[in-house]
């Protein structure tokens, strides 16, 4: 068992399903099939509703994806997201959950899965529980680390179940144990087979998962579906492939006309992903920065790129002198237009003229100039008018 283990790239050491040594692999397929119906979540969301009371299965896929971005931004192991995958599914099929409240159970299974799939022993030491706080400001749950403790503890009262001494059967459990008995029944017939990575099959299978299409099946349906339809590719050795499947299929117990349905939707699944003809999830997220970031980031809030490019290469365009007799004409039109009756207006109602400059001057009969004060030298190149017209504006 620990031969084919290694073969299968999940050392028997480093996995807590195939960890038990002096054990055949048939005698583990067989306990994991006596526990799958535990572990089986049956999910029954409508597709859409109308007055959005309901959890739809749009809402649950978009939930999966966002505990796939975390299980990435924290660099975690696979186990954390199939079982929180897995509380989330168990408890959406047992509990009726309002839409406001699927993002906080969404992040609680996450935390939960964190909790007691980081105290495996090959995952102790290797990596680091992450806090509520944190959890809760890169999803953007918009629920409270209280909120999720809340979560955390009605969620174990309704499962009732015990993931530390017990991890729960899950699609990634399943597809270990099929590639690690796929590789020993190949390697028993040819020596020189060379097993698939499972690496590969570990990705891909999370794709399928993250679809309520592909959750609501067996996951050794599931696990063997993917299995299939990656040896395709090896057309050399086809016929051995198909015998080792075969005698897997039935140790499973699977139902031919299940087994059909779920490999249909594993390969459309599969095909849209590959050739990325889904349109991917994108959550709304709502980015916080600081006011020093936001300054710094404001001068190009509108900037665009949409501008021609300049070709450095022709000469510059030439610039058309002013003539003296332009510049003297404008002088003497606005020195000799001294009041405001001389000037002729032509504009329209809504368009008011210009406002007067601040410094006009004052009217005659406000102000009187006298020959003992110094008069002022005007200095506006263009005419002064009298207060009472500047209330024009």
């Amino acid at each position: 068992m620990a031969e084919a283990a290694a073969a299968s790239g999940v050392p028997s050491s480093a996995n807590p399903v195939l960890g038990m040594a002096g054990q055949d692999l048939g005698t583990l397929l067989l306990e994991a099939r006596t526990l799958e119906p535990k572990y089986q979540p049956a999910l029954a969301l409508p597709h859409t509703t109308k007055n959005c009371s309901e959890i739809t299965m749009g809402m649950r896929n978009g939930s999966a994806h966002v505990l796939r971005c975390l299980k990435v931004w924290y660099d975690l192991p696979s186990d954390t997201f199939f079982n929180a995958i897995n509380i989330m599914d168990r408890f959406l099929t047992r509990m009726k959950a309002q839409p406001k409240h699927l993002s906080c159970i969404a992040v609680s299974a996450f935390h939960m899965s964190c909790e007691y799939s980081l105290k495996y022993p090959h995952l102790r030491e290797a990596y680091q529980l992450p806090e509520r706080q944190d959890l809760t400001t890169i999803s953007q749950c918009k629920c409270s680390p209280k909120d999720v403790e809340r979560m955390e503890a009605i969620m174990k009262d309704k499962l009732a179940t015990d993931l530390q001494t017990s991890p729960p059967v899950t699609p990634l459990t399943l597809l270990r144990l099929l590639h690690a008995a796929h590789t020993q029944l190949a390697q028993s017939n040819t020596p020189a087979y060379s097993p698939m990575p499972i690496t590969r099959l570990t990705h891909k299978l999370e794709i399928l998962i993250c679809d309520a299409r592909a959750a609501v099946f067996r996951p050794a349906e599931l696990a063997l579906a993917l299995l299939a339809l990656e040896l395709q590719t090896d057309i050399v050795n086809a016929p051995l492939h198909q015998a080792c499947l075969q005698h897997l299929h039935s140790i499973c117990g699977i139902a031919d006309g299940s087994f059909e349905q779920c490999r249909e939707v594993v390969s459309q699944l599969i095909h849209q992903y590959e050739n990325q003809t889904q349109t991917p999830h994108r959550q709304r997220l709502v980015w916080k920065l600081s006011n020093r970031t936001l300054r710094q980031l404001r001068p190009t809030d509108k900037l665009t790129t949409r501008l021609p490019t300049i070709d450095e290469t022709q000469p510059p365009y030439p610039i058309r002198a002013r003539n003296d007799s332009e510049c003297s004409s404008l002088s003497e039109i606005l020195y000799n237009s001294s009041s405001e009756e001389e000037m002729d207006y032509d504009y329209d109602e809504d368009f008011p003229p210009l406002p007067a400059p601040a410094g006009a001057q004052r009217s005659a009969l406000k102000s009187t100039w006298s020959p003992s004060k110094k008069a002022h030298t005007n200095t506006f190149p263009y005419p002064q008018y009298p207060r009472k017209y500047s209330r024009v504006c």
